[in-house]
């Protein structure tokens, strides 16, 4: 053999060599593709999404629980009950109520949190929006009774706990007003920076208030509460405000919420539409605010419009006690993040899936 054939002859080896082991990987490659679309795996653990949702349960509470409970890779590793709607007890028996139709009211934690505002609250009215329980006073005679031992007290070491065990890895939605975590900053300020990110309903936009001139309920039942976890977290907070869940475009007429929702015969549902129809007028539409905070957690692409802030509460104003004050000349700065509107068609096609 002349050394030009030989040389021919070693560099088809080396070529082999090399070319053949891709080979024998691309089709590894392959095989484990078709094996993953024909058998899709549960959400690995790195995939999970674990959440702590802080409610004062009312019926757009219910929703939303709803929602992350049955959102796959979602993990809700505790919901924790605050006074908003109505008293804590109250607010406990609603998300048992939620839980045992769902069929999980022993599989979630559930905690009495906090019974009043950080700074003893002034006089109250007996009955909210919801009725005085939260639920519209709805009775239910066709349904059990919801098992009241099953609430734990004491909430704060629990919390202080799982973000031990988990760090940097849960994230919380505040649906009410935001004692508990407020409450957790202060008793365990470490807590502060083993959070993922905090989602909130609540504060408002523009100044638009529903329970005073400048204030949406949430942040006005606990002002200094939201004075602390906005100042307090170093992380990303999204606040969706008062202004962006009364939008024209993601609010829903009654026909659609009872007629074309309504009809599903998700006991969930069930409960929820007479609790819903009693406090609406005849010209009012259907809010499902925590809702869409809790959408927009699971499902980032409804999201539509997003703005940047630095942010704070007001806590002495005469007559904006409670409103959100944004940075508005320095926009695009800042850890929070307000969620300015959402996709109304994929939302109702969303919740026409969760309930069917």
């Amino acid at each position: 053999m002349d050394r030009q054939t030989y040389n021919r002859c070693s560099m088809t080896v080396r070529i082999a060599c090399f070319a053949i082991p891709l080979l024998v990987l691309f089709g590894v490659y392959l095989f484990g593709v078709t094996e993953a679309s024909t058998n899709p795996a549960e959400p690995s653990v790195e995939a999970v999404r674990r959440v702590i949702v802080d409610v004062d349960t009312g019926p757009d509470d219910a929703w939303a629980l709803f929602h992350l409970l049955s959102s796959p890779g979602v993990r809700v590793e505790a919901i924790i009950c605050v006074q908003g709607n109505t008293n804590v007890t109250n607010v406990g028996r609603n998300v048992l109520r939620v839980l045992t139709a769902l069929g999980k009211e022993n599989e979630i934690p559930v905690y009495l949190g906090s019974n009043e505002q950080l700074i003893t609250p002034g006089p109250k009215s007996d009955s909210g929006y919801f009725g005085s329980d939260g639920f519209s006073d709805i009775d239910f005679p066709d349904l059990p009774e919801p098992d009241m031992s099953l609430l734990r007290s004491s909430p704060l070491n629990e919390l202080n706990k799982l973000t031990e065990q988990h760090p940097r890895e849960i994230t919380f939605i505040q649906l009410g007003p935001l004692t508990n975590l407020a409450l957790l900053f202060k008793v365990f300020p470490e807590s502060r920076h083993r959070i993922r990110e905090v989602f909130i309903m609540g504060g408002n936009r523009h100044g638009v208030g529903n329970t005073e001139k400048a204030a949406e309920f949430n942040f006005y039942s606990d002002p200094e509460a939201a004075h602390i976890v906005i100042n307090n977290f170093g992380g990303n907070i999204t606040i969706l405000p008062w202004e962006t869940a009364s939008r024209e475009n993601l609010i829903t007429n009654q026909t659609w919420r009872f007629e074309v929702l309504g009809s599903a015969a998700h006991p969930l549902v069930q409960m929820l539409n007479p609790v819903e129809r009693k406090p609406l007028g005849d010209n009012d539409s259907w809010m499902p605010c925590d809702l869409l905070v809790a959408m927009a957690f699971t499902h980032p692409y409804l999201v539509t419009e997003t703005k940047r802030y630095r942010a704070d509460v007001e806590l002495y104003g005469w007559l904006t006690r409670g409103q959100l004050v944004l940075d508005h000349m320095n926009e695009g700065q800042g850890s929070v993040t307000i969620v300015d509107n959402m996709n109304r068609e994929k939302i109702l096609q969303m919740l026409l899936e969760m309930v069917n």
